[in-house]
């Protein structure tokens, strides 16, 4: 449309071109997800709830057709998150509300773009893009650890694949986006060794569960001390030295769980048995679900050879 404004315009050539890059370079299933324009009021889709445990890692999950159970619930209207948090939060477990820009339908429905999207840059709105039509290819049922690594994974490979090919190898925002993944990493893995702290001590037999929450507060304040003191020298984006590390709680730390607790099994598959190609890393991993289902990560492990 001659008549839609210069930035928009500009913006869905660039979601046509990660879209073609998705299919094209990156074999993933082709869609009609993002071809389709929102504008909305606010700066996110919907408030998401997540839940677990409050002396452990164990996860709270809703139930819903053709999909069966998933670890979290989204609400578009906040007050209807509010009271599914104060639901859960009566059951004595740990809640945490977060807003989501984006949800994969698998194919039920066409997955709109949405005005706040425009704002993105050029990184953060291809890795969205190609996070969802990687869900969009392969979702296994009952599988929702692997889901969501398997996305994650193939949302960020293919997000700098498309920079490099789109911008060049050394391209001021190829390295602008390894700057911000670096600090990523490094956040996921202070959370990481925070969670192995907690798991220590929720699996002591010796403690009981009042011990464990004693035992929980103590951790997660000495973890946030020792956060304020390394983050200046850890981090470069403001965004993470900031972080209240004191304000965690166990559904913060099992969603870190869910999209990144080991994403080296998927680092192996790509390199080893895909030869560091995309489309042979999807492949094979639809190939691997015909044969093992909800068991595909155990076949990965044992075709890996360990």
């Amino acid at each position: 449309d001659p008549g839609s404004p210069e930035e928009l315009r500009r913006f869905l050539s660039l979601v046509e071109d990660v879209r073609a890059f998705a299919t094209e370079q990156a074999g993933l299933k082709p869609t009609r997800n993002y071809t389709g324009y929102v504008a909305l009021d606010r700066d996110y889709v919907a408030d998401v709830v997540s839940a677990c445990a409050a002396d452990s890692f164990t996860r709270y999950h809703w139930r819903y057709p053709f999909l069966g159970e998933l670890p979290y619930k989204g609400f578009y209207r906040r007050e209807d998150a509010e009271e599914e948090v104060a639901r859960l939060k009566a059951a004595g477990l740990d809640v945490i509300v977060r807003k989501v820009d984006a949800f994969s339908s698998l194919g039920f429905f066409r997955d709109p773009l949405y005005s706040f999207m425009t704002a993105y840059p050029p990184d953060a709105l291809a890795e969205l893009i190609l996070h969802e039509s990687a869900h969009a290819t392969l979702f296994i049922k009952g599988a929702g650890q692997f889901n969501e690594e398997f996305a994650t994974f193939t949302g960020r490979v293919a997000a700098e694949a498309w920079l490099a090919m789109r911008y060049g190898p050394d391209s001021p925002e190829l390295a602008a986006r390894r700057a911000r993944r670096a600090d990523g990493e490094a956040f996921t893995a202070w959370l990481a060794e925070t969670a192995r702290l907690l798991d220590a001590a929720y699996r002591d037999a010796a403690m009981t569960p009042e011990d464990k929450l004693e035992r929980k507060a103590s951790i997660i304040a000495e973890r946030a001390a020792a956060y304020r003191e390394a983050a200046p020298r850890l981090f470069s984006g403001e965004g993470y030295r900031s972080f209240d590390m004191g304000s965690i709680n166990n559904a913060y730390l099992d969603l870190y769980r869910l999209y990144e607790e080991d994403l080296s099994l998927y680092r192996r598959w790509y390199d080893e048995a895909a030869g560091g190609e995309l489309p042979r890393f999807i492949s094979s991993l639809l190939e691997l679900e015909r044969e093992a289902g909800t068991d595909i990560k155990q076949a990965m492990l044992q075709r890996l050879g360990s």
